[in-house]
């Protein structure tokens, strides 16, 4: 089958978790009817496996939900009671894994299966593990919801796949700190940081190597293949913003011109913009974006000189650094660099 990937109004969205919100919130006594205003869904639509929304849809109910309880932090308080086996096959492959990392491979390759909004990555950073969740479409408007969400979510299936009830050392989310906080944040295990350059939850690299109790090579290999599977029947393969984005990311962050990454994704020019617009973005956009973010991570966790994080983004010089970077935050590096270190 053709893979082809997706934008905000395409039909390419699994529903488990927005299912499992809607019930949740239908069964604390919430009108279905207001839950689903405006969205083009149905209650049946809810419960049907093969059934798939839009990113449109998917934020209009979240937005309705949010509205309909006035909470704020509905995101990450329905991901902590979000059982992480619901995952489905993804999480019985990664269960199933000898050790941590290689099920961390698995939840890689295989999460876009039923969390198709989100993208997993990971890497070691000296004695720290980092894991990254990356959007798959532009989720701003949402975007403490989908990444609140996944935050618990991921602590409830660390723990499950671990043994262990609290491995997270800290969060960091890319949003402001969200009102109310100071009261929400007991109902949280660990610290977590606001207005971060990117979504990452960080643990001790040690866990890599912890073998799984749950490990079965034979129900680990077949359960593989029926992520294969799945995956090879999937229409549509991962948002365009989050392959753009991937990208940049392999040329090292730099600017790079649209006809080259065009080629790349096996595109024309035009129609990599049409597909950007049709997801409420830009080339322009997503390269800030992406520069921006890298540049503020850069600045808050490396002790690198400034003129260096410039050449590292592919600046010619500092000053043109300088000014990109105040474009983007409204800050200039240095000013950036103090206020969170001020933080720290």
């Amino acid at each position: 089958m053709t893979h082809r990937s997706f934008t905000a109004k395409d039909a390419a969205l699994t529903i488990n978790y927005i299912g499992f919100v809607f019930r949740t919130l239908t069964n604390e006594g919430y009108h279905s009817e207001a839950l689903l205003k405006n969205t083009g869904l149905t209650e049946q639509a809810f419960i049907d496996p093969d059934f798939r929304c839009s990113f449109e849809q998917h934020q209009t109910f979240v937005k309705n939900a949010i509205h309909e309880t006035r909470d704020p932090h509905l995101g990450p308080r329905m991901g902590a009671r979000f059982n992480p086996i619901n995952i489905g096959l993804p999480a019985s492959a990664a269960m199933s894994s000898d050790i941590f990392s290689t099920a961390l491979d698995t939840l890689k390759q295989f999460i876009s299966l039923n969390f198709s909004i989100v993208s997993l990555d990971f890497y070691q950073q000296d004695e720290q593990l980092i894991l990254h969740w990356q959007s798959a479409v532009d989720v701003s408007d949402i975007e403490y919801f989908v990444m609140g969400s996944c935050v618990a979510v991921t602590e409830n299936l660390l723990a499950l796949l671990l043994g262990e009830s609290v491995v997270i050392e800290y969060a960091e989310l890319a949003v402001p700190t969200p009102p109310g906080w100071e009261k929400f944040q007991s109902n949280i295990n660990f610290d977590v940081r606001f207005d971060a350059p990117f979504n990452r939850l960080v643990l001790p690299a040690h866990y890599l190597t912890k073998p799984l109790a749950g490990t079965d090579p034979i129900v680990h290999q077949h359960m593989l293949r029926l992520c294969e599977k799945q995956l090879a029947e999937s229409f549509y393969d991962e948002g365009i913003e989050a392959q753009v984005t991937r990208y940049i990311h392999r040329r090292h962050f730099h600017s790079v011109p649209i006809e080259e990454t065009a080629a790349e994704l096996g595109l024309s020019e035009r129609s990599l913009r049409r597909q950007l617009s049709l997801s409420g973005s830009s080339y322009k956009t997503l390269i800030d974006d992406v520069r921006a973010a890298r540049a503020k991570e850069l600045l808050a966790i490396s002790g690198l000189p400034i003129s260096t994080i410039a050449y590292d983004l592919g600046f010619s010089d500092p000053s043109n650094f300088a000014r990109s970077f105040k474009r983007w935050t409204a800050l200039s590096p240095l000013e950036f660099r103090e206020t969170r270190s001020a933080r720290c």
